[in-house]
C-alpha cells in the first residue's frame, strides 16, 4: 500500500482553477481597451501608449472629416489623448473606452470649430492615416480607399458632396458610416437621442443624394 507521501495530489477546484486563472498575466497587447485602461489608470504608461496606438489612426480621421484642416487635426488628436491620459481617472470601468475617448474628441473638435468660425479647408497636405498616405483631395482619399475604379468616383462625389451639409448633418455621417459607430454609441458621444440622431442622418443622406442627382444632370 502506498505511503501517503507517494500519493497523487488531489485535482484543484473548479473555483481555485477560476482564481489562478485570474492571476496569469495577459500581454498587453491582447487585453482590451478597458483593461488596457484600468492599468493606465494605475500609472502604467505602457498600457496607455497601447491604446494611442489603437487609436490614434481613427482619431485622426474622425477629425479629418470634421474640420478638415491638417494642422487642426494633429493639434486636436494631440489634445484629445492629452485630456484622456490627464483625466485618466475620470473613466469609469466597464464604460466602452472608445465612446469615452471620441466623445472627448468631438468635444475639443466642436470647441475648434466655434473657435475658427470658419467651413472646413481640404488641405492638400498629406496625412498619414494607418499606414496608408491619404491627402484632403476627395479624388485623392477615394484612391487610398479602393481599388476599384467606379468606386472610386462615388466616393470622391460623396466626399465633395459632403461639404454642403450642416455641421450637425455632417457629424452623424461620419460617426455613423466613416466611423462605423452604432446610434447607440453616438447617443452617448453626442448627447443626443437616437430618434434625432436618425433624423439627422436621413435627411443628410437625403441632401447627399440630391446633390449627386444634380451633378449627374450637369
Amino acid at each position: 500500500m502506498p505511503s501517503s507521501a507517494e500519493k497523487s495530489p488531489e485535482p484543484l477546484s473548479a473555483d481555485l482553477r477560476g482564481e489562478l486563472a485570474q492571476l496569469t498575466p495577459v500581454p498587453l497587447g491582447r487585453e482590451s481597451d478597458e483593461q488596457l485602461m484600468r492599468r493606465a489608470q494605475q500609472e502604467d504608461r505602457q498600457a496607455f501608449t497601447l491604446l494611442y496606438e489603437r487609436y490614434n489612426g481613427s482619431l485622426l480621421s474622425f477629425l479629418f472629416r470634421m474640420l478638415g484642416n491638417v494642422e487642426d487635426v494633429e493639434a486636436t488628436a494631440q489634445e484629445a489623448f492629452l485630456r484622456a491620459y490627464r483625466f485618466r481617472a475620470t473613466y469609469r470601468y466597464p464604460q466602452k473606452f472608445s465612446t469615452w475617448l471620441f466623445t472627448i474628441t468631438r468635444n475639443l473638435a466642436i470647441n475648434q470649430t466655434r473657435r475658427k468660425k470658419r467651413s472646413p479647408i481640404r488641405s492638400m497636405t498629406e496625412l498619414n492615416l494607418e499606414g496608408a498616405d491619404i491627402t484632403g483631395d476627395p479624388s485623392q482619399v477615394a484612391a487610398a480607399a479602393s481599388d476599384n475604379m467606379e468606386k472610386r468616383e462615388q466616393i470622391a462625389r460623396v466626399l465633395k458632396a459632403m461639404d454642403d451639409l450642416p455641421p450637425d448633418q455632417k457629424e452623424v455621417i461620419v460617426m455613423g458610416i466613416f466611423q462605423d459607430l452604432s446610434y447607440s454609441q453616438m447617443e452617448e458621444i453626442t448627447g443626443t437621442r437616437a430618434v434625432t440622431l436618425r433624423s439627422r442622418m436621413f435627411h443628410a443622406l437625403k441632401k447627399l443624394a440630391g446633390r449627386m442627382s444634380r451633378d449627374d444632370k450637369k
